[in-house]
């Protein structure tokens, strides 16, 4: 049950990340742009060290680190304000989890999806690409059934959501991994100790 509350709650918190983000950008469009320059300065900034522009290349325009960055905020704020307001509202019991947890499991998972999806497209750029490529069709479609003038659609390219959905894929496999080994590791215990 705690496994299912678990990763449940990584899918809300993803997509409640990527409401706010389209919300934002209908409502707010030079914040949110503002905060994609942002994240691509930084990024850019970090990438400076090489001087041959091959990680530039990779982190800024095929892995879309910014996107990542400006999505990874959102979801931390939005981690934080859930987890505050949930401990605050039913106390923070021995199996609920802290604020400075939840945000730490957040980041983990972040940075853990940013760096699977970077390795697998060291070795097989073709199958992230054709990770992103079906990410893209299914947002397209999704936004086609939605609107079908498709200025949703154009939104959400904008937005780099096809990229959002790929990391968040990686996300929840890595959470759902984790409490598999560490279910496993548990049950492996009490064996050992009966």
């Amino acid at each position: 049950m705690y496994v299912t509350r678990y990763i449940m709650s990584r899918i809300f918190v993803f997509w409640l990340s990527v409401a706010i983000l389209v919300y934002g950008w209908f409502n707010h469009a030079k914040f949110v742009n503002d905060g994609f320059s942002l994240s691509e300065a930084l990024v850019k900034s970090l990438t400076k060290v090489d001087q041959t522009g091959k990680t530039e290349t990779v982190v800024v325009h095929v892995l879309h680190l910014e996107v990542f960055i400006v999505i990874g905020v959102i979801m931390l704020i939005v981690t934080l304000v859930l987890t505050a307001v949930r401990n605050l509202t039913f106390g923070s019991g021995e199996h609920r989890m802290t604020v400075i947890k939840a945000v730490g499991h957040l980041l983990v998972l972040l940075v853990l999806s940013y760096v699977v999806l970077a390795a697998v497209w060291w070795y097989d750029a073709r199958l992230v690409n054709t990770w992103f490529d079906v990410s893209r069709g299914l947002i397209s479609r999704f936004a086609a059934a939605i609107d079908p003038g498709s200025q949703l659609d154009l939104v959400f390219r904008t937005l780099g959501l096809a990229h959002h959905l790929v990391v968040g894929c990686l996300m929840l496999m890595l959470a759902l991994g984790w409490e598999i080994v560490k279910w496993a590791l548990r049950a492996s215990a009490r064996l050992a100790r009966s």
